[in-house]
């Protein structure tokens, strides 16, 4: 595989020789200088960067990638607030980006979720504000608003953000926070999205509802190409409040034995809101400590929680962003617990899986056969609904240059034909060695992390509609199934 930005600035030039000798380029070349140039006039969002996944062994107690609380020497000043209902003043727009909300009944639902904090705070001339707060007992998104920045064309960021959750009595918790994000900017206001979940105590989970919140950011600028932070505005902004929900936690008990990688356990029970599910259990004969990853290969299936929906997409623990899981003690239940990136009811969750057990909830709506595609270069498969894996093709290249990496890969494209019209759903790619999710960022941001097994690194890289026809024949069936394909993939 040729260099694509190599490929780009050669297809700038007036030279003659070098058109001729670059001018047949394969179907993946065509596919990945599109994509590259959609990027570069900014026309595909920018990957998230989490942290680079340990390359030695996996440790048997599930770690949380969670940053303590941070210690405050003097007493913080809580405001207690009255909490505002959704319904009298809208949902705020990044609440629905960042949960994908497009319809008003899923507003209605969510109403009693959502609440507005009314807390400011001023420094050289910029004012940062607490706008709204999503949130059920296990975790909170609260949107950030600032006004009188400059107006830059960066992705705007807090140098340093610091957080305590604690309770009444002064005590503070570990959590999982997600840098503030910059998100909609409109009428001279710039918002930011801020997670926090896995709120615990000593790997306890922890109700956050009526907890105390403080929120310390500092500078306001931009990261340069080389890591490097550039401050456009010098400041500290304080905000604390009281979290407070009303969301409607369900719990089913489930009293199922499961297996925990090498462990035996009892699976006690369920507590799912529309935003999170948690799945509470005890260890009842302890395994191995740590594991080689050959041996987490073997046991992987057994670490995740899968959610099968009534209309037959899937929630996969592999790829949710926000996870947070504790194996307990002796005295105290382990759990572990997924943040969704949709809206989720009860009402549409068909069953649950994990430590190879399944507990069902509901029938499925739709019950359509699925078919496995193997793709025999990537060493993968994958499950499609039948009436889609009929459209599809594989094409295949085994042991080729990557130049972005500078390793051999293969790769697999699947392709779909409807009619006359085709065009390349996605590409797993099977890349020789260990790279980690910001090395797909610095090196190649159109792929998308998979995981490491075998000694290899799987990304996926989709495909986008280039045309009319495109348009027509596919569209529905990118944004039904092919967006939430990796659920269904799996290793060879």
């Amino acid at each position: 595989m040729r260099d694509i930005n190599q490929l780009l600035e050669e297809m700038g030039r007036a030279d003659a020789d070098l058109e001729k000798e670059e001018k047949d380029l394969t179907e993946l070349e065509k596919y990945r200088i599109y994509k590259r140039t959609m990027e570069k006039i900014g026309e595909i969002d920018e990957l998230d960067i989490s942290e680079e996944r340990e390359n030695t062994e996996k440790e048997h107690f599930w770690k949380r990638v969670s940053k303590p609380a941070v210690a405050v020497a003097a007493a913080a000043v809580v405001c207690m607030l009255s909490v505002t209902a959704y319904a009298a003043f809208g949902l705020d727009d990044n609440i629905k980006h960042f949960f994908h909300i497009q319809d008003k009944q899923t507003e209605r639902e969510i109403e009693q979720m959502v609440s507005q904090v009314d807390i400011k705070s001023e420094s050289n001339g910029v004012t940062v504000a607490t706008s709204q707060i999503i949130g059920d007992k296990t975790r909170f998104y609260t949107v950030l608003s600032a006004t009188g920045l400059p107006d830059v064309p960066y992705e705007l960021e807090f140098e340093n953000t610091e957080l305590t959750v604690s309770g009444a009595n002064g005590e503070t918790y570990d959590y999982t926070m997600q840098e503030p994000s910059m998100g909609i900017v409109a009428d001279n206001k710039t918002k930011f999205g801020l997670l926090v979940s896995g709120i615990n105590k000593d790997g306890e989970d922890i109700d956050v509802n009526g907890k105390n919140i403080s929120l310390q950011l500092s500078n306001i600028g931009y990261y340069e190409n080389d890591k490097k932070f550039v401050t456009l505005v010098k400041g500290e902004w304080k905000l604390n409040w009281v979290f407070y929900t009303q969301a409607d936690n369900e719990k089913i008990d489930v009293n199922k034995e499961i297996q925990l990688m090498d462990s035996e356990g009892i699976w006690k029970d369920i507590v799912v809101s529309p935003i999170s599910l948690t799945a509470h259990f005890t260890v009842t004969k302890q395994g191995k400590t740590h594991f080689s990853y050959k041996e987490w290969e073997k046991y992987e299936d057994s670490n995740r929680i899968t959610i099968e929906l009534t209309d037959g997409s899937r929630i996969d623990s592999r790829f949710a962003d926000d996870v947070n899981e504790s194996w307990g003690t002796s005295d105290k239940p382990g759990y572990k617990s997924i943040g969704f990136d949709k809206i989720v009811e009860s009402d549409k969750i068909a069953s649950i899986t994990f430590g190879r057990q399944t507990v069902t909830l509901q029938e499925s709506q739709n019950k359509f056969t699925r078919n496995t595609i193997t793709a025999k270069a990537a060493k993968c498969f994958i499950s499609f609904p039948e009436e889609i894996s009929e459209m599809i093709s594989v094409e295949e290249k085994s042991n080729v240059k990557n130049v972005d990496f500078n390793c051999e890969e293969s790769y697999s494209i699947f392709w779909a034909q409807k009619k006359q019209t085709k065009m390349p759903f996605f590409t797993i790619h099977r890349l020789n060695g260990v790279f980690s999710e910001a090395d797909l960022e610095g090196k190649n941001p159109m792929m998308t992390y998979i995981g490491y097994h075998g000694g290899d690194t799987y990304t996926i890289e989709y495909g986008e509609i280039q045309d009319e026809a495109q348009q027509k024949e596919f569209a529905d069936i990118l944004n039904t199934y092919i967006s939430n394909i990796l659920p269904f993939f799996e290793y060879a």
